[in-house]
C-alpha cells in the first residue's frame, strides 16, 4: 500500500496530465495502485475493517469455562448451539485479543546486559 506522501504525489502527477502508466513506471507502482489511488483522489479510505462475524466475549467467556479452555470444543458448541459459523482461527483469535487463554509464554530470560562484566 502506498504512503500518504506518495498518494499525494501519484495524484499530483495525474493532475498535471501525466498517464497512468508513466506514473507507475516512475514511482515503481502497479498501474492498478495508481488507478485505485485516482479514484480516490489521492485520500486515503477512512473506513476500518470490520469483523465480519462477532462473537459476544461474555458468550465467548462461558463457553470457555464451561470446556474448560478446550477451543475444538468451544468450536464445536459454537456450530452447534449458537449457530455461529466462526472460522477456527478467528476464534483463536478472538480468545487471544479477551485474554482467555493463560499468559503468554515467554521465550528467554530477559537479562540486563552491562559490557564488561562478566
Amino acid at each position: 500500500m502506498a504512503g500518504p506522501d506518495k498518494r499525494k504525489v501519484i495524484y499530483c502527477l495525474h493532475e498535471e496530465g501525466m498517464g497512468v502508466r508513466e506514473i507507475s513506471r516512475r514511482l515503481n507502482v502497479s498501474r492498478n495502485t495508481v488507478r485505485g489511488i485516482i479514484a480516490q483522489k489521492g485520500s486515503l479510505p477512512d473506513l476500518p475493517r470490520k469483523d465480519k462475524i462477532e462473537i459476544d466475549p461474555e458468550l465467548l467467556r462461558r463457553l470457555y469455562n464451561e470446556c474448560n479452555g478446550w477451543v475444538q470444543r468451544i468450536h464445536e458448541k459454537l456450530i452447534e448451539q449458537e449457530g455461529t459459523k466462526a472460522g477456527y482461527s478467528t476464534l483463536t483469535r478472538m480468545i487471544r485479543e479477551f485474554d482467555l487463554g493463560g499468559s503468554r509464554k515467554i521465550r528467554c530470560d530477559r537479562v540486563p546486559d552491562e559490557p564488561g562484566i562478566v
